[in-house]
C-alpha cells in the first residue's frame, strides 16, 4: 500500500505493454525516450467491491465479504476481464479479533470456515472469469502485524499458522498462484523487529513448502534500503521473483526514480531476478510511463504489474477508488 500510510493494511506473441502512449509521445517529442513492456498483462489489487461515504471500505472486503456480495464481485471480476486485465493481487487481512467486513479473526492460526469458504469461493470466480495468475497478500494487522517492540511468539505462531492453513485453499482453487508472506514486509535497515519475523517466516515457510509459489516480502519504497536487508532475511536462498511497490512521491522521488535506483542497489548486491510490480497508483499515465522508461533503460523482466485502486490526488487515505475497473494506462496493447 501507498508508504504516506498502513492499512489494516509468449514473450513475443504475448507483450503486453506498460504503457501504449509511444505514439502519442512521438507527436509530442522530436526524440521520445524508449519504453519497455511487461512480460504479461497485469491487473488490480482486488480487495474491496465497495466504498462507504466515498472512503470508508471497512465493509466491503473481497473475502470477509464475499458471501453477500456475491453478484457484485462476480460482475467486477466480469468487467475488469473486459477492460483488459488477467492477473489480481488479492489480500487476506486479518487480526486477532472479531470480523470488522474486511480484516477477517485469525485467532488459533486459522480463519472461520465460512472465511475459508469464502476465500475458496472468491478463488474460484476469479478462475472462472477467465484470469490467468493471482497472488495472494499476507495482510496481518493490528497488533498482528510484527512492528512489535518486543517479540510476540503467540503472534508469529498464529501468522505463520495462518499461511499454512490456507495455503492448501490457495492451491486447491486450479488456478496459477504466488503467495506474498507480508505485503510490504521486506524490513529497511531499521527494522530490527520485522527483519527478525521475515527471517524466521521464510525459513520455516520455504523449510515445509519451498519456494517456488512465493515471492517472499513484497517491498515498497525505500526500496535501495531494503535491499541491502535481503541477504539477513533469505540468506542464499532468496525467492525466484521478487514483488516491489512504487509510489512517487516529493521525499522519494517519482516512478522511474524509484524503479532505477531499487535495480541499481539490487543489481550491486546480486539480485537480478525478475520483478512484480505488485502496487502502483490507480489507472496513472505519470507512473505506467516512468515505469516503462525504466524497464527499458535497465533492462530488468518485469512480469506484470497490479494498479492499487488509490489514485494519485489521495482523495481518501489509502484507498479511493471503489472497484478497480479502469486498465487503460497500464493495459494497452502496443499500436
Amino acid at each position: 500500500m501507498p508508504p504516506m500510510s498502513r492499512s489494516a493494511r509468449p514473450r513475443a506473441t504475448a507483450l503486453l505493454a506498460v504503457l501504449a502512449l509511444a505514439a502519442t509521445t512521438a507527436t509530442q517529442c522530436a526524440g521520445p525516450e524508449p519504453l519497455g513492456w511487461t512480460r504479461e498483462t497485469g491487473g488490480s489489487n482486488y480487495d474491496f467491491y465497495g466504498l462507504a461515504g466515498r472512503c470508508d471500505r471497512e465493509g466491503f472486503g473481497v473475502i470477509n465479504g464475499f458471501a453477500r456480495g456475491r453478484d457484485t464481485i462476480t460482475a467486477q471480476l466480469a468487467q475488469m476481464y473486459r477492460a483488459g486485465q488477467r492477473r489480481l493481487r488479492i489480500g487476506v487481512f486479518h487480526h486477532r479479533g472479531p470480523d470488522t467486513g474486511t480484516i477477517m479473526d485469525s485467532t488459533g492460526g486459522d480463519l472461520s470456515p465460512a472465511n475459508r469458504r469464502n476465500l475458496a469461493d472468491l478463488l474460484a470466480a476469479v478462475r472462472a472469469a477467465g484470469f490467468a495468475e493471482v497472488e495472494v497478500a499476507m495482510q496481518p494487522s493490528d497488533e498482528n502485524h510484527p512492528d512489535w517492540s518486543h517479540w510476540r511468539e503467540d503472534l508469529y505462531q498464529e501468522n505463520w499458522n495462518l499461511v499454512a492453513n490456507l495455503r492448501p485453499v490457495i492451491a486447491a482453487a486450479g488456478i496459477p498462484y504466488r503467495i506474498d508472506l507480508l505485503n510490504e514486509g521486506s524490513p529497511m535497515s531499521t527494522e530490527p523487529a520485522l527483519r527478525r519475523y521475515a527471517q524466521r517466516l521464510w525459513q520455516d515457510y520455504t523449510a515445509n513448502f519451498g519456494k517456488a509459489d512465493t515471492v517472499g516480502f513484497s517491498m515498497t519504497v525505500w526500496i535501495a534500503d531494503r535491499a541491502t536487508q535481503l541477504a539477513a532475511v533469505y540468506g542464499d536462498n532468496p525467492p525466484e521473483v521478487f514483488d516491489v511497490h512504487l509510489y512517487g512521491d516529493a521525499h522519494n522521488g517519482d516512478e522511474r526514480t524509484q524503479f532505477v535506483d531499487a535495480d541499481r542497489k539490487m543489481r550491486e548486491l546480486g539480485y537480478t531476478q525478475d520483478w512484480i510490480i505488485g502496487e502502483a497508483y490507480f489507472d496513472d499515465r505519470a507512473a505506467a510511463r516512468g515505469i516503462a522508461q525504466a524497464i527499458a533503460q535497465t533492462g530488468r523482466t518485469v512480469r506484470y504489474l497490479a494498479q492499487w485502486p488509490l489514485t494519485r490526488a489521495r482523495s481518501c487515505a489509502d484507498v479511493d477508488v471503489a472497484a478497480p475497473i479502469a486498465f487503460e494506462a497500464y493495459g494497452r496493447l502496443p499500436r
